[in-house]
């Protein structure tokens, strides 16, 4: 469902709503980016509900956010029922595939962040436990829907000066598409409010460059 189909449905509890997860690991910023998008459009007099499952966060663990626009008062997504899944690491991502449908919308980062289990197993020297290849993880997703946007988002953070500002190459890439119902400069102009200023110029680039992947990769109506 595009922004424009958004709009034409109304926007409102009644009429579908929207329906997000962020998928990611302890550290990638994926509570922030859910917190952005729900003040952005709280602010903007949606109803908007947020909620999360934690892992062993401090230690790279799964993190999952909801965000519900106009969608209910409830923050748990029904299976198959997700608009979009915004994944910022790819087994993550597929963590996600009970929530996915043949409408679904995946943006996925393919640069993976290595557990913390897999990583004790490789310094002992027990090859036993591998991460799984992340051709194969894209092609888990593809299975359930087409609408897949897989790239590498961690390496686009970095040439931008810094891995740290996946989240906000990702945000841009769900601004940049056109999925949401509001403008990606509107939503940055909000968005870097009491944003330190040291901080601006990089998050700023990796936002440019997010919103210029989704222009890239801009979904059309399903169906």
């Amino acid at each position: 469902m595009t922004g424009a189909r958004y709009k034409q449905r109304g926007g409102q509890p009644g009429h579908g709503g929207f329906r997000i997860v962020i998928a990611g690991t302890g550290g990638q910023g994926v509570l922030t980016a859910a917190r952005l998008l729900c003040e952005y459009f709280a602010a903007r007099g949606h109803q908007v509900v947020s909620g999360q499952l934690h892992g062993m966060a401090q230690r790279g663990g799964s993190v999952q956010s909801t965000v519900m626009i106009d969608a209910g008062i409830s923050p748990v997504i029904p299976r198959g029922r997700a608009d979009v899944v915004v994944g910022f690491e790819p087994v993550e991502t597929v963590r996600a595939l009970p929530l996915m449908s043949l409408e679904t919308v995946v943006l996925m980062n393919t640069s993976p962040v290595v557990p913390y289990v897999i990583a004790q197993a490789a310094v002992r020297g027990n090859g036993e436990v591998e991460y799984p290849a992340v051709e194969g993880l894209v092609e888990c997703v593809r299975g359930v829907t087409e609408r897949v946007f897989a790239f590498d988002g961690t390496g686009i953070a970095q040439e931008c000066g810094s891995g740290r500002t996946l989240n906000v190459i990702m945000l841009g890439c769900l601004l940049g598409s056109g999925l949401l119902p509001c403008a990606a400069d509107d939503f940055w102009r909000t968005a870097t409010r009491g944003m330190p200023k040291h901080l601006l110029e990089t998050n700023a680039r990796a936002f440019t460059s997010g919103v210029e992947s989704g222009r890239r990769f801009a979904f059309g109506p399903a169906g």
